[in-house]
């Protein structure tokens, strides 16, 4: 890859480097509930902003889904079923290491402290090795502007001057709207295409 005109990428990681069905975990979860309505209830209740931001822990929601909903699992159980849906896209993690070997990488990630722990392990260490901005750790999540801005302040670097790179349309506008250049994320072949004809 050529040099990059670009002070920094940041990376989405889930949908870039980490491919994710949602549809599953609210299955799984749900198969281990009592109430009937189970399956409708899951969703809103785990996409709450309270857990991705950290404001509310992990354990706060398994504990939840026992009282809600019935779930009838135990922690250890919960974490696993919690972390069913994600795997690794070995070829774009590849990628992306080998870009931060040229210049400045940074990872910017709606997550929990779970689901990163989990990836970190399922990766052998290396996503642990980025400069990595974490919603549970920041306290704030996308596409909010000021987590755009507060992500560009906490690493020093000019948005006007930084690659925005995610699979979410209104995250790439959001970024774009806190002054970043953005790029939505199609897949690997379309990204390469894109960074080749930037630089």
């Amino acid at each position: 890859m050529p040099a990059l005109p670009y002070q920094a990428l940041v990376f989405d990681v889930g949908g870039v480097i980490v491919p994710h069905d949602n549809e599953l975990l609210f299955r799984r979860l749900a198969a281990r509930c009592t109430a009937p309505d189970a399956a409708e209830r899951i969703r809103p209740l785990t996409m709450a902003s309270c857990y991705g931001t950290g404001e509310r822990p992990i354990a706060a929601l398994h504990e939840e889904c026992r009282r809600v909903l019935g779930y009838d699992g135990d922690w250890p159980t919960f974490l696993a079923d919690w972390c069913c849906h994600l795997s690794i896209d070995g070829a774009m993690l590849a990628l992306v290491e080998r870009l931060a070997a040229a210049q400045r990488v940074l990872l910017f990630s709606n997550t929990n402290l779970e689901h990163w722990q989990h990836l970190v392990v399922m990766t052998a260490g290396a996503l642990a090795r980025f400069e990595a901005y974490l919603s549970h750790e920041i306290g704030q999540m996308k596409p909010s502007l000021a987590a755009f801005r507060d992500v560009a302040a906490r690493a020093g670097i000019t948005p006007a001057r930084s690659l925005f790179i995610d699979d979410m349309a209104e995250n790439v506008a959001a970024a774009r709207r806190a002054g970043f250049k953005g790029e939505r994320f199609t897949g690997q072949a379309a990204l390469e295409r894109f960074l080749r004809a930037s630089a």
